[in-house]
């Protein structure tokens, strides 16, 4: 029987348990791979996944992915028209600076929640650990997992527990993709690839419009 895991996804990087050796491992993204949710350099992250699976000789197994809240999107819609709801929720997912995107509606008191993360980054953990023999059996917000999302930023071995416990109803709640899908890293990179550019432009807004202000404050003092 294979074994099986979970990995806690958080914006700087993953923690990693997995049921056979009972240990939890630390991953962090270097700036030069993963950078603000984006993949900078599948190849690179590839290998030190690689790296990190043979350093610490972890057996092939059945993995959940937990998005723990740093890394989604998320905005409580309180309405309770489901015209008004969808527009809402439209205009939100719009302002997200990535082209690929997955989404979950989750129902909230007077209306939803929607959630959203960078899909590529999904992909590139998917494919980077199914490489080496693990399967993705899921990939959910830490909102489902009920009463242990109160806590899940301080993982321990008795929440990874649960969590593998839960496994068959987590798999319902997870963003849909593709269990069989087999992805290549060109294909993922082709996607990467076109996300950069809309990253890129709010960038060189953002730079803009920080400039402006520095000239506008500049001219007030000098004007005085």
């Amino acid at each position: 029987m294979r074994s099986q895991g979970v990995i806690f996804l958080r914006r700087d990087g993953f923690d990693f348990y997995e049921d056979r050796d009972g240990r939890i491992l630390n991953f962090p993204f270097s700036q030069g791979v993963v950078f603000s949710l984006e993949i900078i350099n599948l190849k690179e992250l590839k290998n030190q996944i690689k790296t990190f699976v043979e350093t610490n000789k972890l057996s092939r197994a059945d993995l959940m992915i937990i998005l723990l809240a740093d890394v989604l999107f998320e905005k409580d819609i309180q309405v309770q028209d489901p015209n008004t709801q969808a527009q809402e929720v439209q205009k939100f997912l719009d302002i997200i600076p990535f082209e690929s995107i997955s989404t979950k509606i989750l129902p909230i008191q007077q209306g939803v929640r929607a959630i959203a993360v960078n899909k590529n980054l999904l992909d590139a953990l998917k494919i980077s650990f199914e490489e080496f023999g693990f399967s993705i059996e899921g990939m959910v917000p830490y909102e489902f997992l009920g009463e242990l999302s109160s806590g899940i930023n301080s993982v321990t071995t008795e929440t990874s527990k649960t969590i593998i416990k839960q496994f068959d109803s987590l798999k319902e709640a997870s963003f849909e993709f593709e269990r069989n899908e087999k992805k290549t890293a060109s294909q993922v990179e082709s996607q990467v690839g076109k996300n950069k550019p809309k990253s890129l432009r709010l960038y060189i807004i953002l730079g803009i419009f920080g400039l402006l202000l520095l000239i506008l404050i500049f001219l007030i003092f000098t004007g005085r």
